[in-house]
Formats: structure tokens, sequence, C-alpha cells
């Protein structure tokens, strides 16, 4: 199979220390030695998170495990639910709220802007029945940030649990899980974590414990009082209701120790400043960018629309093609009208972005559009200064 450098909004291109431990000799899922590996991940979790309250579970699974698993443990139409969406994933999220619950609300934003946060309070304040607002907190469907900080004050206001994905921002963007009020979070290792596929931390506030246990949501393994129990009656040997993926959790344990090493705010600085660049460079090269403003952009992935010369599909296929590298295509209703960066971890350096804009500058060349060899670094130098 070939070997393609993944620009895509995750999986990333991964250090060569992280998957090493996916060929590592398998240890057990049980006893001391494990329940202090574990341990120790869930303590690095909490500190990226930056939480003191909740409670942190690996569920083996995609992010989408999580996000139902938290969905579920909330509803069994006990209480009225709230779902934001603003693109593909807030779509899935009313998808799978109404199958756990006939209460559901759904709050539409148009797609390529961010949620408005004074519309969530209206909602609540018409409807003190909403007991759990869902919501994407980057939508990776189309690059943007929803404003989490500022609904989660809401939120608080109107004691509704915020539950919320944080599959491609956990890691990468700020986010303050008990000062902004938090209730579920949920996550990935693939993305900003820098890690392969296949855990789902999930993080769990005081007040979601208490929504949960008056909800008696459905199901075993997705059911969070299950992890509960498994947490606190089993945890000194088996603090988890299922075999656990060994390597995946030591790798991720290496990735933890690496972001913290680099510091939090030092991390979330270098996204966004790589984000920054890329919209800068794309929009030099006459790319109209999907997210027009740049304080509801993701810092993570970042989309644009096709130029008028070279199709969204085409740039993608040709980048395949030709350079070997990896970006996103437009999902559903965007479908051919978009493409998307992904820019993580390892590939939110200049070391992955420029030679994936020379890359699109040559694509644009060879359809007779006139661009300047490096006519999109132009927008770096000012910022990244010479090498």
């Amino acid at each position: 199979m070939r070997r393609y450098r993944l620009r895509i909004p995750g999986p990333i291109d991964l250090e060569p220390e992280v998957l090493a431990y996916m060929s590592a000799p398998l240890i057990a899922h049980y006893g001391q030695e494990w329940v202090e590996l574990y341990t120790e991940t869930i303590t690095l979790l909490k500190r990226v998170w930056q939480t003191h309250e909740a409670d942190v579970f690996l569920m083996p699974g995609p992010g989408s495990v999580g996000m139902e698993a938290a969905i579920a443990s909330i509803s069994g139409d006990t209480h009225k639910l709230l779902v934001l969406t603003n693109g593909f994933f807030g779509d899935r999220w009313v998808t799978v709220a109404r199958i756990y619950s006939s209460r559901v609300i759904v709050l539409e934003s148009t797609w390529g802007r961010a949620c408005d946060a004074d519309a969530v309070e209206q909602t609540l304040k018409r409807d003190r029945d909403i007991k759990a607002v869902i919501m994407v907190h980057g939508e990776t469907s189309t690059g943007v940030l929803n404003p989490l900080k500022e609904i989660g004050e809401v939120c608080d206001r109107y004691g509704a649990v915020l539950v919320v994905d944080m599959v491609a921002t956990l890691g990468g963007t700020e986010i303050a899980f008990d000062a902004w009020h938090i209730g579920i979070g949920v996550s990935a290792t693939q993305k900003c974590l820098e890690c392969p596929p296949g855990l789902a931390p999930i993080a769990v506030s005081p007040r979601a414990w208490e929504l949960i246990e008056r909800s008696k949501g459905p199901g075993w393994y997705i059911n969070l009082r299950t992890w509960q129990h498994f947490a606190r009656e089993w945890g000194d040997w088996h603090p988890h209701p299922v075999t656990m993926p060994t390597g995946l959790t030591q790798a991720l344990r290496f990735s933890l120790r690496n972001i913290l090493d680099e510091g939090l705010p030092q991390r979330w600085a270098r996204h966004t400043t790589i984000a920054l660049l890329l919209r800068n460079a794309l929009k030099n090269l006459g790319f109209e960018l999907f997210v027009p403003d740049d304080r509801e952009a993701m810092n993570t992935v970042t989309a644009a629309k096709g130029h008028a010369r070279l199709p969204a599909a085409a740039l993608i296929r040709a980048l395949k093609e030709k350079y070997h590298i990896l970006i996103g295509g437009g999902l559903e209703k965007l479908s051919g009208q978009i493409f998307r960066i992904g820019h993580m971890g390892p590939t939110a350096t200049r070391d992955a972005i420029v030679p994936t804009l020379l890359a699109i500058e040559d694509v644009l060349r060879s359809v007779g559009v006139a661009v300047e060899p490096g006519q999109s670094l132009r927008a770096l130098a000012p910022v990244m200064g010479p090498e």
C-alpha cells in the first residue's frame, strides 16, 4: 500500500516513538502494573482537559462511541435535550439523540458560521425543561470553532448540562473543563492527542453525574454508570468493564507527556499560528475560505472552496496522485464544493504545511493559473521569519 502524507482532518501522521508502542509486546489489561499505567494516563488527560472535578475514562472505540455513551446516559425520555448543529457532526448528534429520546429540540445554524450563544440562552429561557445541551466544539466538516466558553456560561446560568464533542480540539485548542462549566467532554486519540485511532477519552463532571443518575439511560457498554461502577469497585486491579488496547494506552501516555512538556498555552498558540498562516496562504492563492471570520475558524482544520479554475475534487485528486498528499473533501451537501486541510499535532508545523502549499501552487499552475513559485509563502514570512 502506498504511503501518503496525511493532511486530512484526522487521523494524522504520527511520530515513530508513538507508533512503536503499537508493535510492543502485549501486556495484561489488569493488575497492579496496568493500573499504575492506566491511572497515570487518566491523570495526564485531566491535566490536558484542565479538570480537577471530572471523572475521566478511556472507552475503546472511536469518538462516536463516547458521544453516543454520553447521549444515551442522559436520555431515556426523562429529560428534554437541546442539540446545536451547524455541520455534519452536529447533524449526527441530532440523529443519535432522537434514537434515545423523543424529547429533542434542535437549534440549527448556518454551515460555515459559529453557533450563537445568545440563541442558546433564548432557547433555554423559553423552555426550562431542557436539562442538557449537546454541541460540537470544532466542527471538522466546515472548519468552524463554536464558542464553547460562552455556551458553557449560558448552560451554567440555566442549570443545563453541556455535552461536548471535542474530538478535533482536545490537545490543540484551549479548553478549560471546570472553568467553562462543561458537563461531559468526549475526544478521540487520532487527532490532536497524536495517537492512532481506537480510544475515546470521556470526562464527566459531578453535575453530569447527577443528571445521569436521574436519567437511567439504557445500555451497558455505552452506559457511563457501568464505567463508574468498575472504576469504583474494581479500581485496584481492573478499573474498566472491558479489555483495553494496552499498546494504544501506552502510546497515549507517551503522547500526553509530550503534549504537557510542550506546554498547553504554547501548544494552543502553535496551532493557532499555523492555522492563520494557512488561511492567509490560501487567500493569497485566490481561494475563498469557507469560514470567513478568523474568530470562528478552527485552529486544527481549515476549509476552503474550490478555485474558479480548479474544483475542490480535482485539487484533492492531483495532490494524492502527484504528491502523495491526502487532504479531505466536503461532506454531505458540501461534497465537491470544499476541501479541508488538517493541521494537528506534528502536522501543525511549517515542515508539514509548507510542502502542502507548494504542491497546491504547482497544481494551480498545471491548470493555467498564474502563480509565482513561493507565492503562498509570502503570507508566512512576516510571521514565521527566516529559516
